[in-house]
């Protein structure tokens, strides 16, 4: 592995993963630090999106090693999360934005902000299950004692929203519903930007946009590191990489990690393809 500068805060060892029985990450071990961006390249079918769902914890991908003295973790920070539960998981920093999210009609995007940073950012012992209201005088409270209130939260996601260039009429919107591709990974966007995650993995963020869009997601990876969310971007183009440079790319075909550079191993790539690795 390439090493750069910083404690890394996600560490992941020796993971293994199958999807119905079929064996498709085969021993992947990596570390992010703190503000670093990795970028995960590698052909159709490598592996790149099972990575993602099995560091989030899907139930459908199954995440153990087939050899008894490999012993597999993924540690975010102090913490080995690969018994917990996705939404764990995300309380103790790890938020992926989907390939395709699915809409969710009757959730607004700001409710859905809302009550994410709520379950994640507000003391465990305070009741979660209580429905996000702005005029409910407890919950103001709660957010007040957090740091931070109702009025000022809205601000910030306005905030983002601005730079991301998305309308603020979206906030209101059901999430996802009636959005276009690239409308949808704004969104996606704007949710790593206010959640503040210790580590964000992005699959295959560039799909479906367009040059305007890319230049402002690259820009919103950048206020990503500026605030030391360790970033994952997945992709098998080199397109994003035009608005954002990677500390480290790492190559993965079969289910490994068959080669690990600096930004310029990305368009070595884009140049050559992946046939030396097949």
């Amino acid at each position: 592995m390439k090493k750069i500068s910083g404690t890394p805060l996600l560490k992941v060892r020796n993971l293994f993963a199958s999807v119905e029985g079929k064996e498709v990450l085969k021993g992947i071990s990596l570390d992010v630090e703190a503000g670093a961006v990795h970028v995960i390249m590698g052909p159709n079918g490598s592996g790149k999106s099972t990575l993602a769902y099995a560091l989030m914890g899907h139930p459908h991908y199954e995440v153990k090693s087939h050899l008894s003295k490999v012993k597999s973790s993924i540690e975010i920070g102090n913490t080995d999360v690969l018994n917990l539960p996705t939404e764990e998981r995300a309380r103790a920093g790890l938020y992926l934005a989907i390939q395709s999210p699915i809409a969710i009609p009757g959730v607004s995007v700001m409710q859905l902000l809302r009550t994410a940073y709520q379950l994640l950012h507000i003391e465990q012992s305070q009741k979660i299950n209580e429905t996000p209201n702005i005029q409910n005088p407890v919950l103001v409270r709660r957010w007040q004692a957090n740091g931070m209130g109702l009025t000022e939260f809205v601000r910030r996601v306005k905030q983002f929203a601005g730079q991301l260039r998305l309308d603020e009429s979206f906030l209101s919107r059901s999430v996802h519903d009636g959005f276009s591709g690239g409308e949808k990974k704004k969104v996606e966007m704007l949710q790593a930007l206010v959640l503040a995650p210790k580590i964000a993995i992005f699959d295959e963020i560039d799909t479906g946009l367009d040059v305007d869009a890319l230049r402002v997601v690259g820009k919103g990876i950048d206020v990503l590191r500026r605030q030391k969310t360790g970033v994952i971007i997945i992709t098998h183009y080199n397109r994003i990489l035009r608005y954002v440079t990677p500390d480290v790319v790492h190559v993965l075909v079969g289910g490994k990690i068959v080669d690990t550079g600096a930004a310029a191993l990305a368009g070595k790539i884009e140049k050559e393809g992946y046939a030396k690795y097949l």
